[in-house]
């Protein structure tokens, strides 16, 4: 007697356990939703004026991934180099020229010294004194505009040895090669820089498309958890009802950040994803 009672003890016991389980799983809902990147970029040569260079190597290729400041590209830098020599010579030949007004200047303030001396006596001439005035001001004004080149030809050479400097075009944060722009041997300029397009992992969002019916499961800060298709797990929280219909022109688009999105491996732009919800 005591045996029969326990059987059906354990059969209702376990009945009991596939209500509860079955009761939690009826507690939350799934919704399909997708990885969206927050920020895709172009990564592009800093070239000024109407300068052609072209680009010598190439290291990515579409689908790549890279790390913040992996060498993506390399500009030739030959022309630039010799632009630079013509530069550096045209300086040189500035800083010399500012040496020869400033000597000028010293000679007519020692004229002009001079004739300051030869006021109180008969030697003094005042056209000779007004002579020495203008001089000085004539070779201060040639100073002032030798040092004025100089500093415009200084300029110039700066601004190549930057042009040089960044010859190596770097990631400029990890992401994935989304496009390329230009191929080696091709020409970039000012007008037309751009290399590749860049994607930004590191800062996503899922997407997902929510019912009107449903929208009360996602209030702002919700915690919900997700699945992605290449098993990836983790949590996210509900930053926005947006105001715009999905695709299909019936459900609400919400958008869900990350919480740690650096810890879900490898994720890819436009991966599906499974959305857990608790009622």
């Amino acid at each position: 007697m005591t045996s029969i009672s326990a059987f059906f003890t354990r059969i209702v016991l376990g009945t009991l356990a596939v209500a509860v389980i079955n009761a939690q799983a009826t507690a939350q809902e799934s919704f399909k939703g997708v990885i969206v990147a927050k920020q895709v970029g172009k990564v592009s040569s800093q070239l000024t004026g109407e300068r052609s260079v072209r680009v010598q190597e190439l290291n990515v290729r579409v689908g790549d991934r890279v790390k913040k400041g992996d060498l993506i590209a390399k500009l030739s830098t030959e022309q630039l180099e010799a632009d630079r020599k013509v530069a550096d010579a045209s300086y040189e030949e500035s800083k010399a020229l500012v040496t020869v007004a400033q000597s000028r200047v010293k000679g007519a303030q020692l004229v002009l010294g001079r004739q300051e001396r030869l006021r109180k006596s008969t030697s003094f001439q005042r056209s000779a004194f007004e002579d020495a005035e203008v001089a000085l001001q004539t070779a201060e004004a040639s100073l002032q505009s030798a040092r004025g080149v100089a500093a415009r030809r200084k300029a110039e050479v700066d601004r190549i040895a930057l042009e040089i400097s960044l010859a190596d075009i770097s990631a400029p944060y990890d992401g994935i090669v989304t496009n390329i722009s230009a191929n080696v041997g091709a020409a970039v300029t000012q007008r037309n820089p751009d290399l590749v397009q860049l994607l930004d992992l590191s800062r996503v969002e899922i997407e997902v498309a929510v019912p009107q019916s449903k929208l009360a499961l996602f209030s702002a800060g919700k915690t919900v958890s997700f699945n992605s298709d290449n098993g990836a797990k983790g949590e996210a929280k509900v930053r926005a009802i947006m105001s715009v219909l999905a695709k299909n022109k019936r459900d609400r688009v919400v958008r869900l950040t990350l919480a740690e999105p650096g810890k879900l491996g490898d994720i890819h732009d436009q991966e599906a994803v499974t959305i857990t919800v608790g009622k």
